[in-house]
């Protein structure tokens, strides 16, 4: 069998050992690696090696690219100073640390008393609309006046 060349007009379809040759080396094509290569000393850049970059990136490099429900970045100043807010709502992926779990588990159960105390407040005042509506006096001679100021 006679092996065929390849034209220069004619490119070799990519096998194995190509992709695996192209894949390696374009670690050093990435915007954050050579962000962070250019930052490193010559010498150090020099000896990472690809397997270091990749697992450098996926534990830094992710972090300007997270996407928020909400992010609303204001600047706020003038006169000499800045200050700047951020504030970003949306779905915590990372591992919280002791800490944070204990504060997330406080936050709840203040959102959880809260949202409680709003529920009740909401059933009484029903309740007592409901009760004025029908006629119904259970205090004689005591109004707390809602349901004549609704009526006015």
């Amino acid at each position: 069998m006679a092996e065929q060349q390849s034209s220069p007009e004619q490119a070799p379809t990519p096998g194995p050992q190509s992709l695996a040759k192209h894949a390696q080396g374009s670690i050093h094509r990435d915007p954050f690696i050579r962000a962070f290569l250019d930052k490193t000393p010559k010498d150090i850049a020099e000896s990472f090696t690809d397997a270091q970059l990749l697992q450098l990136k996926l534990m830094f490099g992710t972090r300007a690219k997270a996407q928020h429900a909400v992010d609303f970045r204001p600047i706020i100043g003038g006169f000499g100073w800045n200050y700047y807010l951020v504030f970003l709502f949306g779905r915590n992926r990372r591992e919280l640390t002791r800490a944070e779990q204990r504060a997330a588990s406080a936050g709840r159960v203040v959102a959880l008393l809260v949202g409680s105390f709003v529920l009740f407040s909401i059933v009484i005042t029903s309740l007592y609309l409901l009760k004025s509506f029908l006629g119904i006096d259970l205090l004689p001679n005591f109004s707390l006046g809602l349901w004549s100021w609704l009526n006015s």
